[in-house]
């Protein structure tokens, strides 16, 4: 079987299964091409389509990793969403592409143009550790498996913004039950942002790729990766200035009769 396609098909599989303890040597991704070639494969072994990006960096080079479109939803004022035991949650900041870009759209796209075509958004990314606990990834094996993403629920709003916003993000609150877990003020983990998008830009030209209505980008936690607590809990994501985000979360009872 072709490399690309067995690790697929080993991470697809961590993902409906449980985690794995590392990829086999001879399935390891040697650069980024491989490892993003692994994310597509890895997406269609389990039938999925992209319903957004998060870019980052790993080993301090820029990457971006697609989510599932079926686990990527829009708040509307509170959301219910079932997710598997050991899941984490993170708040960021993200855009939300309000109409479709074609191929040659995307070529043509600069970072400066995104605020014309993409509205600013409150999102909590859904994390599945697809490595077992203790597991040491490599970070171009993180690339592969898509940093643990299992979509996420966002809510974007009718506020103007700038790529500065990106860097700074406004003073930024995740709460559990009606607790605060963690707050955050200040600059961007990210920062500075514009390479991340330049270069997520740049992937999507080279492998001709468009951008459809509703996807997201996103840039990674503003409050750390948070887990989830087996009972569930219900969360609320604030940004100041852009649209509240709510969402419920519930797990599998893994307690044994």
């Amino acid at each position: 079987m072709d490399p690309i396609d067995a690790a697929a098909r080993l991470l697809a599989g961590a993902r409906r299964a449980g985690p794995l303890p590392r990829l086999p040597q001879e399935l390891r991704p040697r650069d980024l091409a491989q490892a993003e070639a692994i994310q597509h494969a890895t997406l269609a072994a389990l039938g999925e389509e992209i319903g957004g990006w998060k870019v980052g960096r790993q080993g301090g080079q820029p990457f971006s990793a697609p989510f599932p479109a079926s686990a990527t939803v829009e708040d509307r004022g509170g959301l219910s969403v079932a997710l598997p035991a050991g899941s984490l949650i993170e708040l960021e900041i993200a855009l939300r592409f309000s109409a479709a870009l074609d191929p040659a759209g995307v070529a043509a796209l600069r970072p400066e143009d995104l605020p014309r075509v993409a509205r600013i958004a409150t999102l909590f990314e859904f994390v599945q550790p697809r490595f077992a606990e203790g597991a040491d990834p490599a970070p171009l094996d993180r690339v592969a498996e898509c940093l643990g993403n299992n979509g996420g629920a966002v809510r974007a709003g009718a506020t103007s913004w700038s790529l500065a916003m990106l860097d700074a993000p406004p003073v930024t609150r995740l709460s559990q039950d009606g607790a605060v877990l963690a707050r955050h003020e200040g600059p961007h983990v990210a920062a500075p942002v514009l390479p991340l998008i330049e270069a997520w830009i740049a992937r999507l030209a080279r492998e001709g790729r468009g951008i459809a209505a509703g996807e997201v980008l996103t840039f990674g936690s503003l409050t750390g990766m948070r887990p989830v607590p087996a009972g569930g809990a219900a969360y609320l994501g604030e940004i100041e200035g852009l649209e509240a985000l709510r969402c419920a979360i519930a797990l599998p009872d893994t307690r044994k009769p």
